[in-house]
């Protein structure tokens, strides 16, 4: 999982987000196309690749390959890392943070001088993810969703008592709010100890009208990455790692229910799967992050081209919309499920 998170990130800032915030800060009098991207500062180019190829790696050591990992089953993992792969991993990990100790201070030298335009503003939304005891937790815990400054605690199996999909299996539906947001932001909110000191000070060179600010969640991406890779970093001494178990033979099905979540890079994915007497799976709901956050990715574009096109062409308005879109990493194929 932090393979993927640092790969994830990775793409999306550099081939996303920062083309964006290069305009938006006038660094770029207009996006820069990718050729221009790449020249721009062929250090950063050079990070932002390695750190792609560290998520990769660290994927294909651990997951049997690069995308859509094969080693993990129902009980456990078929795969038992060698001395030679975990000191590997730990190569890699330290590597990442070099390279996000460089990054997060680029960032830093960029972008904390401006403030961000109010168009990227969040409209104060609910915030939904996962901890572990208020820590910062991906894999496992429970869920908290903040609305109005106060967090609610519960199980996955109470799901349904805050949110849940309509008849038709159409959007989801969340009690006493509408707009809803996942993702690192949330994640950040919600965990009590993301913020540590070292990440703290990062985070106090931004003025404050950056923190409610769509545009800053590039910024929390990199933070988290670095954050992750030091907890990757810890895992990897865990003695149970030396500890080779065999998983037990699933001859049959124990339970008809299950249900999972985790947090992926871009916020909450949760899966409820129902079996009938016949061993068939015949109900599934699937809460896709990136379909929790389209009603407020939404509302946001709807009030921006609004604005826009009592002053510009429709031209104009598509274009400027799309950064809006992009800030929030949808995976629109994962929401269309």
């Amino acid at each position: 999982m932090a393979g993927e998170m640092i790969k994830s990130h990775s793409m999306h800032i550099f081939f996303q987000s920062l083309p964006d915030l290069l305009e938006i800060f006038k660094i770029f009098q207009k996006t820069p196309d990718p050729y221009d991207l790449i020249s721009y500062n062929p250090q950063m180019t050079t990070i932002f690749y390695d750190l792609i190829k560290i998520g990769n790696v660290i994927d294909k050591i651990f997951g049997g390959r690069s995308i859509h990992a094969i080693t993990v089953i129902p009980g456990g993992a078929i795969y038992f890392p060698s001395q030679k792969n975990a000191t590997i991993a730990r190569k890699y990990f330290q590597n990442a943070l070099s390279n996000l100790d460089w990054m997060i201070e680029k960032f830093i030298e960029l972008f904390s001088k401006f403030s961000p335009p109010k168009e990227f503003e969040l409209p104060n939304p609910s915030l939904l993810s996962l901890h572990n005891k208020g820590n910062y937790d991906r894999y496992s815990g429970i869920l908290g969703l903040k609305q109005k400054g106060k967090i609610t605690n519960f199980s996955e199996k109470e799901y349904s008592k805050f949110f849940d999909k309509d008849a038709d299996l159409r959007g989801i539906n969340f009690v006493g709010s509408d707009k809803v947001l996942v993702g690192p932001f949330a994640r950040k909110e919600i965990a009590e100890n993301f913020l540590s000191d070292e990440i703290s000070k990062y985070v106090s060179y931004f003025d404050k009208s950056w923190y409610k600010n769509i545009l800053f969640s590039s910024f929390v991406k990199l933070l988290e990455m670095y954050f992750e890779s030091k907890q990757a970093l810890n895992i990897l001494e865990n003695p149970i790692l030396e500890n080779k178990v065999s998983l037990p033979l699933l001859n049959s099905i124990k339970k008809t229910e299950g249900i999972g979540v985790v947090e992926a890079p871009r916020g909450t994915l949760m899966h409820h799967y129902l079996i009938d007497n016949k061993g068939v799976i015949n109900k599934v709901k699937l809460f896709i992050a990136t379909e929790i956050n389209l009603p407020l990715i939404n509302q946001m574009i709807t009030n921006y081209a609004q604005n826009l096109y009592q002053k510009h062409d429709v031209n104009v308005v598509k274009k400027e919309i799309q950064k809006i879109i992009r800030a929030f990493d949808p995976c629109i194929s994962c929401a269309t499920h």
